[in-house]
């Protein structure tokens, strides 16, 4: 396996190094339960990961819903929240809520308005602190699909491409993240070798 190069986009699989996620996984306070969303389909990975960490995770399975979800007559914007809460079941309370929340790089897919009522309602669900993670395309190609991500114990990310890469990205740069994910804003960005420009966003 190699690991991931200027010519990632040829390859079905590759190792890609994270260091804002592993950043924002490595600031959780190993002592302090905390809540996790990710909305990718369950992993093995996944749970070995985060057995290291007294934390709640909510694993929703929702990705492939939400990329079918577009704003129209059957689906107004304002009936929007309550699809959320019917596939994305969160709860909170007082000094709880959502620690982090990996999207990985499912924004690169979601019809923009359902994006940006994404946005809203999970930050209804964050704490102040929460940190929300992803990956955006930079090139005009990405693939047809989502890629499915591992955390592997390296401090890794193994990734796994599904479909060719026929799609056309839609490039978001930071001006357009912090309209389409508000009331979050990015933090910290940085470009990785492949490409793929990882962020790192808070609410504002």
């Amino acid at each position: 396996m190699r690991a991931v190069n200027q010519h990632a986009e040829q390859e079905t699989r590759y190792q890609l190094k994270s260091p804002l996620l592993f950043g924002a996984l490595q600031s959780l306070d190993p002592e302090t339960r905390v809540q996790v969303l990710d909305l990718a389909p369950a992993n093995a990975a996944l749970l070995d990961y985060f057995s290291q960490f007294h934390c709640k995770l909510y694993l929703p399975g929702y990705r492939d819903r939400l990329l079918t979800l577009r704003v129209d007559e059957e689906t107004p914007e304002q009936c929007l929240p309550q699809a959320f809460a019917d596939g994305i079941p969160l709860t909170t309370g007082d000094n709880t809520g959502l620690d982090l929340v990996l999207l990985w790089d499912l924004p690169n897919y979601l019809d923009k308005q359902v994006l940006t009522a994404l946005a809203a309602y999970l930050a209804e669900y964050c704490t102040r602190r929460a940190s929300l993670h992803c990956y955006i395309h930079t090139r005009q190609a990405m693939p047809a699909q989502p890629g499915d991500y591992r955390l592997t114990a390296e401090h890794t990310v193994m990734v796994d491409i599904p479909a060719p890469w026929t799609a056309t990205s839609p490039m978001y740069y930071q001006a357009l993240l912090n309209k389409a994910f508000a009331p979050f804003r990015v933090q910290r960005g940085m470009l990785l070798a492949n490409g793929l420009q990882e962020y790192i966003l808070h609410t504002s």
